[in-house]
């Protein structure tokens, strides 16, 4: 076997290759050395556990699917939800199965781990998200306050928009419809 050596991110677009074509339960370390053409003992370099290299392709996905660097900066949150949903609904297409897939790759002593994946890149989609509740102007003043804030809106729109994408509803309209009536009308 050819041992030359490789990037982490090489190997983690290998696993998303292999996700895609295969779904996650294909991923392991002998199959994923093999399609980057590099010795096993290479993977664990940079991946201690067959866990930790599902951890990190789960997080890699989940980055693929969501990517709020495809997104006009300037768009109102509703917008934002909007276009958003469309780039996500296109990667669950691309990558089938995968919401409910990647909770049953890790064996049950490491499935901790891979919750902890998805909850700490859901927390940075939240933070993403109320950043950009934050900076759109057209929200009418008086809409948040201590019983109604922006945080727990925006966990009610990203457990709503989740679970839509589950769903793989063709659209997430009454959501924005809501978004826009509780946003930008008093």
């Amino acid at each position: 076997m050819n041992t030359i050596i490789t990037s982490r991110q090489a190997i983690l677009d290998a696993c998303r290759t292999l996700a895609l074509e295969q779904g996650l339960h294909a991923i392991n370390v002998r199959a994923v050395a093999a399609a980057c053409g590099i010795a096993v003992g290479s993977v664990y370099n940079y991946f201690p556990s067959k866990a930790d290299l599902i951890a990190a392709t789960i997080q890699d996905v989940w980055q693929h699917i969501f990517q709020f660097s495809k997104i006009a900066p300037r768009a109102s949150f509703a917008e934002l939800i909007g276009e958003i949903y469309r780039e996500a609904l296109l990667g669950t297409q691309q990558y089938p199965g995968f919401f409910s897939a990647h909770s049953v790759s890790f064996a049950s002593a490491e499935k901790s781990k891979g919750r902890q994946v998805m909850e700490d890149y859901f927390a940075q989609m939240r933070a993403g998200l109320l950043q950009a509740l934050n900076n759109d102007p057209a929200v009418a003043d008086g809409v948040f306050d201590e019983s109604f804030s922006r945080e727990a809106f925006v966990d009610f729109v990203f457990s709503h928009f989740v679970s839509l994408l589950m769903k793989q509803a063709g659209s997430c309209e009454t959501l924005l419809e809501v978004i826009r009536r509780i946003l930008y009308t008093v």
